[in-house]
């Protein structure tokens, strides 16, 4: 049996525990993603408007950081591979017109996580969130690498 004699034991402990906080997901909620607002603007070249967001500061911190939230599953399609993760069921959600953009997130699945959800089922996913400000092909949040847990 070794014994190591250690000067710091607290140093050491502060410096194993802080490391394995810096790599797990930070749980986000939707009140934190409320924080945005969107100014109308208009593309020539798409020929339409569009609203741009405008992240708050509570929110821009978590740009590109893993993080965790639990909402409603909404397919985007009929074969039920593009999903959409909801603050509310699919009868209030944004799409219904019962909410704001900012009540959903896009998933863009990791490919071990695509397959069939139920339609308003409560789940918790991880992922990378990015911040989308005006590329009118996504929505205003974006969860990368997303996957269920």
């Amino acid at each position: 049996m070794i014994i190591i004699k250690m000067k710091y034991p607290l140093l050491l402990a502060l410096l194993i525990v802080g490391s394995a906080l810096a790599t797990a997901q930070t749980a986000i909620d939707w009140n934190l993603l409320a924080d945005v607002k969107f100014n109308k603007k208009h593309s020539e070249e798409l020929g339409m408007s569009y609203h741009e967001a405008q992240f708050g500061k509570w929110v821009l911190p978590f740009d590109g950081k893993e993080v965790k939230i639990t909402g409603f599953m909404i397919p985007l399609d009929g074969l039920g591979v593009s999903w959409v993760l909801s603050r509310n069921p699919n009868a209030t959600c944004f799409f219904c017109g019962g909410a704001g953009p900012e009540t959903v997130i896009e998933l863009r699945l990791k490919p071990s996580a695509i397959k069939r959800y139920k339609l308003d089922e409560r789940r918790t996913f991880k992922g990378t969130l990015q911040l989308n400000k005006d590329n009118t092909d996504h929505l205003t949040y974006v969860l990368i690498d997303a996957e269920p847990i």
